[in-house]
């Protein structure tokens, strides 16, 4: 009888005994390779009066008729901007010389991004990209119908989160969104059907 209660007490010890799990390792979270995403029902921005690096009164409407790369940032970006220079080089080169393709770089702080500093900023690769600004309100309202943040930074600029490169088509629609470092040949994939259609 003894041994039965001794049994059963080391029984209920054991069973009350706390046991440690192992630390569970940290699993990554995941990450998704940056893609092209088209606009279902394609977006018309509002027609915001701009300046071109020229210093000449524009609109993005000037621009239809083209299918037209667009990226936002600023010539001294500092974060969350995407620098397009080169992502519209190589797709040019692509493509080859078109004039029908327009590459577009929209500087959001008219003082930091101004037709001055947008024309020295593209030269660096291309002069034939456009560069242009607009005034804050202007801009903000711009950059709002493209789903851009824009915030000011320590220095006062206006500047942008935008992690995406555009495609207006020949309507001056937004069609497409890519994301921050989708390949160059995504892009060309996108850009070709529209341009034998």
């Amino acid at each position: 009888m003894k041994r039965t209660i001794s049994l059963l007490i080391a029984l209920l010890l054991a069973a009350c005994t706390p046991t440690f799990a192992p630390t569970p390792t940290t699993t990554p979270a995941p990450t998704f390779a940056p893609r092209a995403i088209r606009v279902e029902q394609p977006i018309t921005p509002p027609d915001v009066p701009m300046l071109d690096q020229a210093g000449r009164p524009t609109r993005l409407s000037d621009l239809r008729g083209r299918l037209a790369l667009v990226f936002f940032g600023n010539v001294d970006c500092e974060s969350d901007c995407v620098d397009g220079r080169a992502i519209f080089q190589q797709v040019k080169q692509a493509l080859g010389p078109r004039q029908d393709v327009a590459y577009v770089m929209v500087g959001t702080d008219d003082a930091t991004d101004s037709p001055a500093a947008l024309t020295q900023y593209l030269a660096e690769v291309d002069p034939t990209f456009i560069g242009l600004t607009a005034a804050r309100a202007d801009m903000r309202t711009l950059a709002m119908r493209f789903g851009i943040h824009t915030y000011v930074r320590p220095d006062g600029a206006l500047a942008p989160h935008a992690p995406f490169t555009y495609l207006l088509d020949r309507d001056g629609r937004l069609i497409y969104f890519f994301q921050d470092g989708l390949g160059v040949s995504a892009i060309v994939d996108a850009l070709q059907p529209l341009l034998d259609a």
